[in-house]
């Protein structure tokens, strides 16, 4: 069809607003949740959470010294994260990233 053009209809953006929003209050609840399942003594060294679309919970941990002590962790985060209702395959501890 010669001369005929399919114009894309972009999402509005207040959808997409909405959906980021959710998505945001989400991974809030989640590292609520998991900082919740931690022993006090390990709450300076979490950082914060991430849940991948596959199931890869990332945890960050505030320093070097955190992300091993973190680590024997992963059974719990991984149980916690479960039982709050998000599907976790896997839990993966990494470094957060230093601004500054």
């Amino acid at each position: 069809m010669a001369g005929s053009h399919r114009k894309s209809r972009p999402e509005p953006i207040a959808a997409s607003l909405a959906g980021l929003t959710a998505q945001a209050r989400d991974q809030i609840a989640l590292a609520e949740q998991l900082r919740g399942a931690l022993h006090p003594d390990l709450h300076d060294g979490f950082a914060g959470s991430d849940l991948d679309a596959g199931g890869t919970l990332t945890v960050f941990a505030t320093a070097p010294e955190w992300a091993a002590r973190l680590r024997f962790e992963t059974a719990n985060l991984k149980e916690t994260a479960a039982n709050a209702g998000w599907p976790v395959k896997q839990v993966r501890i990494r470094l957060a990233l230093q601004g500054g």
